[in-house]
């Protein structure tokens, strides 16, 4: 096997490989991961508008 291009010499460029390819994603996802978790939090544990238990949940006689 042949070994082309400007990585087969210094190696350097190998790890801005690895870093684009494998750690920017995964720090990009865990990021958007983290702030749909913390949307989904704070909207189950923010207090209601109206409070629900004041509407009736079943209606007799209409």
């Amino acid at each position: 096997m042949s070994s082309t291009g400007s990585n087969a010499a210094g190696g350097g460029s190998a790890l801005g490989g690895i870093v684009t390819s494998i750690v920017v994603p995964t720090a990009v996802g865990a990021l958007l991961a983290g702030s749909l978790l913390g949307g989904l939090v704070y909207s189950q544990t923010t207090t209601p508008d109206k409070n629900p238990a004041s509407q009736q949940i079943l209606v007799y006689g209409d």
